[in-house]
């Protein structure tokens, strides 16, 4: 068993302590990455998830504590203590825990959600938590979720910001220059960078660094090369990935890699 500050399947800054100790991890017939962990955290712990292409799917049941989100000016909570919580593609959320303590499920993968899933993070209520065995059931779980609430960080960013997100996840692998964005889009490059961080919590060029290497964790978890994923992510020295890469997740591919795949019989 391994104790994580993190959740690694996605990026997640933990600003204080916290324990997320990794109890299964399997692949399912389909691909997608299962994982459960025992979360325990004491305080109250902020964090940021981003998401690239994949999207992550966490199913809590919680015996005490909490999570809520931010989004704009509000504070997003669950009504119940079992509950999903939906990050799609390209998306970044803020949830805080609250001295929480309980049993997590997570599933991870790069397959197509429905469309209403695609854009918006959300976090619903549930009867019951249980693994999902594919796809479809998956795919049931987010329709048969119940008080749907949007957890979009941003609600109300400004289409300058939004113009400039959409540019870079559109064109992230090739590691887009945020000043030729600026140009593009009108204006300056410190003004792009404000704005950005205003909606977002972080600027465009912190955004871009870590997306690149925002899906990694989960190519590793599938037993990927690491030079294969360097590769696919963007960066041609590997050298460099390994530096962006523990300078977003605190650990090294290597690590990520053992830590996180499936055991093998």
């Amino acid at each position: 068993m391994s104790n994580k500050q993190s959740n690694p399947e996605f990026h997640v800054d933990f600003d204080s302590g916290g324990l997320m100790s990794r109890r299964k991890a399997e692949l399912l017939p389909d691909g997608a990455y299962l994982f459960e962990d025992e979360l325990e955290v004491d305080g109250i712990v902020a964090t940021t998830i981003i998401t690239c292409a994949a999207w992550l799917l966490e199913l809590y049941e919680l015996r005490t504590g909490e999570l809520f989100f931010r989004s704009g000016k509000e504070q997003i909570r669950p009504n119940t203590k079992r509950f999903g919580v939906l990050y799609p593609p390209f998306s970044i959320t803020q949830p805080s825990l609250n001295n929480p303590k309980g049993h997590l499920l997570g599933i991870a993968d790069s397959s197509s959600l429905p469309p209403e899933f695609r854009t918006t993070p959300i976090v619903f209520e549930m009867a019951s938590i249980k693994a999902p065995a594919g796809r479809d059931q998956i795919i049931e779980i987010l329709t048969s979720g119940t008080s749907r609430q949007s957890i979009d960080l941003s609600p109300d960013a400004s289409v300058l910001s939004l113009k400039a997100k959409r540019l870079i996840d559109q064109s992230h692998l090739a590691y887009p220059s945020i000043a030729r964005i600026a140009k593009r889009l009108g204006v300056s490059h410190a003004h792009l960078s404000r704005q950005f961080k205003c909606d977002f919590g972080l600027s465009p060029r912190d955004y871009l660094r870590k997306l690149r290497v925002a899906d990694a964790p989960l190519r590793l978890a599938r037993g990927e090369e690491i030079v294969n994923v360097s590769l696919d992510v963007g960066y041609n020295d590997l050298s460099r990935f390994y530096k962006q890469f523990r300078k977003t997740t605190n650990t090294s591919p290597g690590v990520c890699k053992t830590i996180l795949r499936p055991e093998r019989s």
